[in-house]
């Protein structure tokens, strides 16, 4: 419902012949762009900035659906694409106390890529737009730290204090003239079928989403236990069985899947969840599961946001406990990293992954990249310590041609 002083506001949707002229026409008006989600033949690109609407603490998400809900009311929409709708992409803290911001982006333009057809979202300027602040450094945590935060978090799942912590770390890599584009279209290159990203700041390619849904039918994707993935067509088929067949992995893998299960039930119909399989990225294998639903009538992809984050795969079960863990063993703020990233559209439709295998732009000739691993009774923590390794390799991989330039 429009409240006072909510101005309505044009928006205009037309269908477009060629993407690539009208990128290249967005970006000559615009500069870079400000915002870009890509899988397969899905891409979103935003540039310019209508509005950054910032949210903060434990009601971030449901506080960003609503906001995005009464923006969506204002819009007066002149479209001769069907089913075409307003736009904005998000990135969210993982923390309810983290001093990163939380936020909605609403591109001045959104080229919109998909099955073969595009469109094109124009807007002006219509605000609120709530500038970046600056944000405390990260605290350091070095490798021999973080392989005593993990033993001390074993020694408390085995006291029965919880049963999975994920425990993260992170690294600064030096990027001189950091080509962003370049580095998204390494990722995704090589890590195909992952969800590419660069929101306000943030950018990776996470193999794991929280929630899409479109048209009312609602997936999700489950990640929890990794293997290293060997060029040995043998070796790798080893790590494969060795993955599916482990207990370790099986256990933490089963507490995501559970805490999927708990959380997604109060707001959809026809659940499905499908068996665990080995999902193989270009350096590790992962345990994963697909789940299918039907969302509730007045269900959008930021309220099933707020019911999943943070799952079981990046905080831990249960999950206050998890998350006490972590604030007490981790010494530095997550940031956006682990929190949701992705797109909404104006019927609540939209795709939010997790951001892993990311890291933040710091500045022109820095990012900070973030990796993390679940912990549970059976953990080593030096194996933990590799793994996390495995995981800011793609980050690495994808600033490297910068660095070497």
């Amino acid at each position: 419902m429009l409240q006072p002083g909510d101005a309505p506001f044009p928006v205009t949707i037309r269908r477009i012949a060629s993407a690539a002229e009208e990128l290249a026409a967005a970006g000559a008006q615009h500069g870079p762009p400000v915002a870009v989600w890509r899988r397969d033949d899905d891409v979103l690109t935003g540039f310019g900035t209508a509005a950054r609407l910032v949210f903060a603490g434990p009601g971030r998400v449901l506080d960003a659906a609503a906001a995005w809900r009464r923006f969506v009311a204002r819009a007066v929409v002149d479209s001769d694409a069907p089913d075409a709708s307003p736009v904005a992409f998000g990135a969210f803290a993982f923390a309810d106390r983290s001093a990163a911001q939380s936020v909605l982006l609403v591109p001045r333009v959104v080229v919109v890529q998909r099955g073969g057809a595009a469109h094109r979202i124009d807007l002006d300027e219509v605000g609120p737009v709530v500038p970046p602040t600056t944000v405390p450094p990260v605290a350091p945590f070095p490798p021999e730290a973080y392989e005593r935060a993990v033993d001390e978090a074993v020694r408390r799942i085995r006291q029965g204090a919880f049963e999975k912590v994920v425990l993260a770390r992170h690294v600064v890599l030096d990027t001189p003239d950091l080509d962003l584009d370049a580095a998204l279209r390494l990722l995704e290159d090589r890590y195909r079928g992952a969800w590419v990203f660069a929101v306000d700041g943030v950018f990776g390619a996470s193999p794991e989403t929280l929630a899409t849904v479109r048209g009312g039918a609602a997936t999700s994707r489950v990640l929890a236990g990794t293997a290293p993935r060997d060029q040995d067509p043998t070796a790798d088929d080893a790590n494969r069985a060795a993955l599916l067949e482990s207990p370790k992995n099986r256990f933490e893998h089963a507490l995501a899947v559970d805490s999927l299960l708990l959380t997604l039930g109060p707001a959809t119909d026809d659940l499905d969840i499908g068996r665990p399989f080995a999902l193989g990225l270009r350096n590790v294998w992962h345990l994963a599961t697909d789940a299918t639903a039907r969302v509730r009538a007045g269900v959008g992809a930021l309220d099933l946001v707020a019911l999943l984050h943070p799952t079981a795969a990046v905080a831990g079960a249960p999950r206050e406990a998890a998350l006490a863990a972590i604030e007490a063993l981790e010494p530095f703020d997550r940031r956006r990293y682990a929190g949701p990233v992705g797109w909404i559209d104006g019927r609540g439709d939209g795709e939010w992954a997790i951001a892993l295998r990311s890291a933040e732009v710091e500045g022109p000739d820095r990012v900070r990249a973030f990796a993390g691993a679940g912990v549970v009774a059976g953990s080593d923590p030096h194996q933990e310590l590799e793994e996390t390794g495995w995981k800011l390799q793609p980050i690495r991989e994808a600033v490297a041609p910068v660095r070497a330039g």
